[in-house]
């Protein structure tokens, strides 16, 4: 069992958890039946299983107390008896929780992925200009792997379905390697952003 990452802010509380635990090793961590049978009711896959009870281990981990997390009709978690906003992603064998006052989105995302090649179709002019500007090749593929995260957050904080990457979410351009927290808007709304860059992984999160 392993809590990688764990950080708590005035806007927000997140946590990191790196799963090398079997199903069963989870489950009896959590240690909810009810909400394990749920589970399994719910998610198809072996893999789904172990992201939401690792998910759950570590709300437990920020609240103190277990919680069931539900997800609304556009699949978007919340936490059931409770006025805190929640959001969840995972990459691999990582699932990152954050916990907020206000709503919240979080991404998370294995830096191997290659978002540079496909950024032609979720950028906006600002920010395809942004990337055309930075000389090294480097640069470019950071800025876009920024871009693509940023709009996976805010996607999740919006919560509002069809909210087009391309045209309605737009990051104000910065320095990704020396800046950690940044500006963006979707239709309109300012959200302000953390970043967290490692060797391997980057996440943002947006509030």
């Amino acid at each position: 069992m392993a809590l990688i990452y764990n950080i708590s802010t005035k806007a927000y509380s997140l946590a990191i958890w790196e799963v090398s635990e079997s199903t069963e090793e989870l489950s009896k961590e959590l240690d909810s039946p009810s909400i394990l049978q749920n589970i399994l009711n719910e998610a198809k896959t072996e893999k789904r299983h172990k992201e939401r009870i690792t998910a759950h281990i570590v709300l437990k981990h920020l609240l103190g107390e277990i919680k069931e997390i539900k997800h609304d009709a556009n699949n978007a978690p919340y936490i059931e008896n409770s006025n805190l906003h929640i959001s969840i992603s995972h990459t691999n064998n990582l699932v990152a929780v954050a916990i907020s006052n206000k709503p919240i989105g979080i991404d998370i995302e294995d830096r191997e992925r290659k978002q540079l090649q496909l950024s032609h179709k979720f950028t906006t002019k600002q920010e395809k200009e942004w990337i055309d500007n930075c000389k090294a090749i480097e640069g470019k593929q950071l800025i876009a792997e920024v871009i693509w995260s940023t709009k996976e957050a805010i996607y999740k904080l919006a919560n509002i379905k069809g909210l087009l990457f391309e045209s309605e979410i737009e990051i104000t351009p910065f320095v990704p390697q020396s800046e950690t927290n940044f500006k963006a808007t979707y239709l309109d709304k300012n959200t302000t952003n953390h970043l967290l860059l490692t060797d391997s992984v980057l996440l943002v999160v947006s509030c």
